[in-house]
């Protein structure tokens, strides 16, 4: 038995290896279509031609375009993510530092938005669609719980759950601003985010050192 098991997960392995790269392939076709034609210009017989494969294989792995949008998204929402896991690998030590950190990771989200266009595409065509939006959604939940557990410390533990809703509605708030600040031109855009900024320090003063432990 014992030998059949590891025959079985020798031909597994492989084949997961291989649908991953298939999987990757796909996503990356649809990401040049994207950013040639937009995700409304998007079609699965398109990213079939550019994947060279065909539309069945594509249908394997994902449903309809909306989960190959899902997919890329996904993919940027875990880079940001990494990102987010990064600029608190040091925990902070005042919420004054947190403020700091939190106003740079604003610039980061809406940099990229700004200099990638299939970023700004995917967030801005998909901003009704209900697969993506759940994704978002789930996302948004993972960031709120590791930004409150690398600085609850900060906080006073009677606090935990209007600081964890402080979060929530900081990062809503960014995603907002920066969704209106890409579709200005990039004089107007930057102002903006400076405007934000502003708004995100008002806010800042008005919950968060109120729910500190030195206060």
């Amino acid at each position: 038995m014992k030998s059949s098991s590891k025959r079985q997960d020798s031909i597994r392995a492989p084949q997961q290896a291989r649908s991953q790269q298939r999987v990757e392939l796909i996503l990356e076709a649809a990401k040049q279509l994207i950013l040639e034609k937009g995700c409304a210009g998007l079609k699965m017989t398109d990213i079939a031609v550019k994947a060279a494969i065909t539309v069945g294989s594509i249908y394997q792995y994902f449903p309809n375009k909306s989960a190959i949008i899902a997919g890329l998204g996904e993919h940027y929402l875990e880079a940001n993510h990494r990102g987010v896991a990064e600029a608190l690998a040091v925990p902070p030590a005042t919420t004054d530092e947190l403020l700091q950190i939190s106003l740079a990771l604003l610039d980061g989200y809406y940099q990229l938005h700004r200099e990638d266009p299939v970023v700004r595409d995917i967030w801005m065509g998909s901003a009704t669609d209900k697969e993506f939006r759940a994704v978002d959604d789930n996302d948004t939940q993972r960031s709120v719980d590791l930004i409150f557990e690398r600085t609850k410390h900060l906080f006073k533990p009677r606090q935990s759950t209007k600081v964890k809703l402080a979060i929530m509605m900081i990062i809503l708030f960014g995603s907002a601003a920066v969704a209106a600040a890409v579709k200005m031109d990039e004089k107007e855009g930057r102002s903006a985010m400076d405007t934000a900024k502003l708004m995100q320090q008002a806010i800042w003063e008005m919950t968060f050192k109120s729910l500190g432990r030195n206060t």
